[in-house]
């Protein structure tokens, strides 16, 4: 493992004898260091409730401790980690027990009307958090009819054409389905396993023809703005529509969005509920720690964080994801949804730090952002271009 050098306020002299690899923050200054540093160790850490530094302890008091769980009778839902390694999770519901006996906090996310999403609005909010649009009218957005079918997908996109299946149970991917596979399973009604299609981009096929994106998202994303229009009919990120077919209680785990890239999604059938984590500097450092583990399947990210929201989504809603929110998925009953990611001016430096997070990780690059640094490059010369010759800030520039 690379060597952490980086130092906090506390730092002694000589740091030879340091062991680095555990950070707090302090709740009162927001400052971060080094619990060796602090004189206080890893196991009281996972015990603290609020940090307060030195200084910050003669004004906030002391730090704070969390209250020693009571011994309960309940039943506690646990996986087979053995079982689950080997690939072969015997309860499928198991994710669906485990979000079950867990609490989260309270939805805090703004509900807009379609025709008050605008580029104007996001200047003043900072597109800083999740918000939803109930109902489409007034997004300026075409999407799939209701009564649109996963027969009726495959037969638009072609029933050869290859698809990604995720086991649910394990979290793993499972190789060779095409869409007249996918199609026959999920029109079953006696499936053998819980599965899940999260990445079938449709930009290049006929089911696409009748999708139109959200006007907020045309008007932002990069690579409808900053990527050159002469390589786009054969060169350009592939991310910007997809669509996703999850069956009754399959679940994605916790992650980020490639490149920090902020997605829309939009439910035409079913519904779904979102488990969202703020991407500050505290948690994003505990995702990167979680992400990279060899306990990362053993351990529920929300538990690590001191809050994780639940959104529930419902057919006809319609959310934007801003750039590095951490979020799982759950299906309650079979859902449609279509989707897309997209890169955009108003929070670039979050965008790099999710970016040297999957680096730091080795995310394959299979599951990153394609183009990622080239597309920056042409942001950052359109940009430079606007600035020098002093032009007033357009869409293209957010």
């Amino acid at each position: 493992m690379e060597e952490n050098t980086e130092k906090c306020p506390q730092c002694p002299k000589d740091t030879s004898t340091l062991h680095c690899d555990t950070w707090l923050q302090c709740d009162g200054c927001s400052v971060w260091y080094h619990a060796q540093c602090a004189g206080i160790t890893k196991e009281q850490c996972d015990l603290i409730e609020r940090y307060h530094c030195a200084p910050c302890s003669q004004t906030h008091g002391p730090s704070t401790y969390k209250p020693q769980r009571r011994k309960s009778g309940r039943e506690h839902t646990k996986l087979n980690y053995a079982d689950l390694n080997e690939g072969k999770t015997a309860d499928q519901n198991i994710w669906s027990k485990i979000l079950k006996a867990k609490a989260f906090a309270k939805d805090p996310f703004k509900r807009y009307k379609g025709d008050q999403v605008t580029v104007d609005m996001l200047k003043q909010t900072g597109m800083r958090e999740p918000f939803v649009i109930e109902q489409p009218d007034g997004l300026d957005m075409r999407m799939p009819a209701a009564n649109v079918t996963v027969t009726d997908i495959a037969e638009s996109v072609g029933h050869d054409h290859p698809v990604e299946v995720i086991d649910v149970a394990t979290q793993s991917e499972i190789t060779g389905w095409d869409m007249g596979r996918w199609a026959s399973y999920y029109d079953s009604k006696e499936r053998d396993r819980i599965r899940n299609v999260i990445s079938l981009e449709i930009s290049d096929t006929k089911f696409a023809h009748d999708i139109e994106r959200p006007r907020i998202v045309r008007d932002l994303d990069w690579i409808d703005h900053m990527w050159p229009k002469e390589l786009k009919p054969v060169e350009y990120p592939k991310v910007q529509l997809y669509c996703l077919m999850g069956t009754e209680n399959s679940y994605t785990d916790f992650h980020i969005d490639f490149g920090g890239s902020s997605v829309f999604y939009h439910v035409f059938r079913g519904s779904k509920i979102f488990y969202f984590i703020e991407p500050s500097s505290k948690n994003l450092k505990k995702y990167q720690k979680w992400s990279s583990s060899p306990d990362q399947s053993t351990i529920f990210f929300g538990d690590e964080v001191k809050e994780c929201f639940a959104v529930h989504l419902k057919a006809g809603n319609t959310m934007i994801i801003p750039t590095g929110w951490i979020h799982a998925v759950y299906t309650p009953e079979d859902a449609l949804v279509i989707g897309g990611n997209f890169l955009h001016g108003f929070n670039i430096g979050t965008q790099l730090r999710i970016f040297d997070i999957e680096d730091a990780t080795d995310v394959p690059m299979k599951f990153r952002f394609p183009f990622f640094k080239r597309i920056n490059w042409y942001a950052a010369q359109q940009y430079q271009s606007i600035l020098s010759q002093g032009k007033k800030r357009t869409v293209r520039c957010e």
